[in-house]
């Protein structure tokens, strides 16, 4: 019941609002949505619908955002396209090719550095990526680093720095890290024991404004090289580090308009690092797309896993990596499995969960969460569903999960609870 002196104060703190006057606000943008909401659907609809009408900065950031939903078709797209007339296929005559597994962990034992690229439109690199954290774990690598960690910052702003296993795997971590397979690379890393650090270029280490390109990757580079050797190589003598990194980061030698992160992170420290290409050699969605070098690999080894292939010593590698890094990995073309891609069904740690998907209207994507993060982390899984589709099939860790929709108007109520068995426990 209001009492008189209830009414009066509820009176006067209206007067006081109202003197003030109610602030302007301004609505959310997909973008800002995407990292205050946790929501995938808006600003890929957004890219796809700028896209579509001649957009070619949103045509080259779909390519990246659609990567984190699983949609590989357009992902792939962006970038696919016939070779270039005149490439010639390498010749492979007396060319031999090994497990890539088998071959990192090999260099891994004569560094203390190993370095892996990615292409920022390819998911399935980065679940290669875990592959590779997973293999250098029992020989002693104990340092993950990726160029996509977000600089630390002043406390209390989260930093990959604290991560560790069992807490939410957070949006503010990184950009490409808001992909769930690159979320779930950096988890199991955690598991495994592994502690984590940023190396990317700080604020404070820009080039001075419009210095011109190449000024800008040099500082960029140096940057990165001055960050890794401070934040884990020399407060912690003995340390082996797997660094993640994009395209060219990984280049042992100038080229390619500069000279690069691995290049300047030898030259300062002495370390001969374990350099990785795999950003040029997905095969294409259309094999007649394939670049000459990746038809030629396929077509003479058919590998079953991912492979390297050498001849007379030397890398089989694209024409803009050959001679710049210790090997190249070549992986298989896969088909789908249960609509799902077939380099995720095939990771021996996940385990295929179809469910049924609750109606729904319009553009959905099937979450899986991790119940012990609550929603507060980045889904574990998800699928992008087709309209008036009834059942999709998520592929999983084991662990707990709450499943949920995100439709184009927002995020459903989780409505149901999966436990996924690791494989040996039936």
């Amino acid at each position: 019941m209001w009492t008189r002196r209830g009414f009066g104060l509820a009176a006067g703190a209206a007067s006081a609002t109202a003197a003030l006057g109610a602030r302007a606000q301004e609505a959310l943008t997909p973008e800002q949505r995407f990292f205050q909401e946790g929501r995938y659907l808006p600003h890929y609809l957004e890219l796809k619908e700028n896209a579509a009408a001649g957009d070619e900065t949103a045509r080259q950031m779909l390519g990246q955002y659609a990567s984190f939903l699983g949609d590989e078709q357009t992902a792939l797209a962006a970038s696919e396209k016939p070779p270039r007339p005149g490439l010639q296929r390498p010749d492979l005559e007396g060319a031999e090719s090994r497990d890539a597994l088998d071959a990192i962990v090999e260099g891994a034992a004569r560094t203390s550095v190993v370095i892996l690229n990615e292409a920022h439109n390819i998911s399935a690199h980065r679940n290669f990526a875990g592959r590779v954290a997973r293999a250098l774990r029992p020989p002693g690598y104990d340092w993950f680093a990726a160029e996509t960690f977000i600089p630390r910052q002043q406390a209390p702003a989260p930093s990959i720095t604290l991560y560790r296993a069992g807490m939410p795997f957070i949006a503010d971590f990184g950009w490409y890290s808001r992909d769930p397979v690159y979320a779930e690379t950096v988890r199991e890393a955690a598991r495994l024991g592994y502690r984590f650090a940023d190396y990317e270029q700080a604020w404070d280490q820009n080039a001075p404004e419009g210095s011109g390109w190449e000024a800008e990757v040099a500082a960029r580079e140096q940057a990165q090289a001055d960050n890794l050797i401070a934040n884990i190589l020399r407060p912690n003598p003995g340390a082996k580090v797997f660094v993640y990194v994009g395209y060219s980061h990984a280049m042992e030698k100038p080229g390619r308009g500069g000279t690069w992160f691995a290049a300047r992170l030898k030259e300062r420290t002495g370390i001969d690092p374990l350099t990785i290409e795999q950003s040029s050699n997905w095969p294409a969605l259309n094999p007649a797309h394939d670049a000459p070098h990746v038809a030629a690999v396929l077509e003479r080894f058919d590998p079953g896993d991912s492979i390297v292939v050498s001849k007379d010593g030397l890398s089989i590698a694209s024409r803009d990596y050959a001679g710049q890094m210790d090997l190249s990995v070549f992986h298989p073309r896969r088909a789908e499995v249960a609509g799902r891609p077939g380099w995720l069904a095939a990771d021996p740690l996940r385990q295929p969960v179809e469910v049924i998907v609750p109606a729904f209207e319009g553009p959905a994507l099937l979450q899986a969460m991790r119940v012990a993060e609550g929603t507060a982390g980045i889904p574990a899984d998800h699928v992008l569903l087709r309209d008036g589709q009834t059942r999709a099939t998520l592929l999983l860790h084991p662990g707990f999960y709450a499943l949920r929709l995100e439709l184009a108007s927002g995020i459903q109520p989780a409505w149901g609870l999966v436990e996924v068995k690791a494989a040996a426990d039936g």
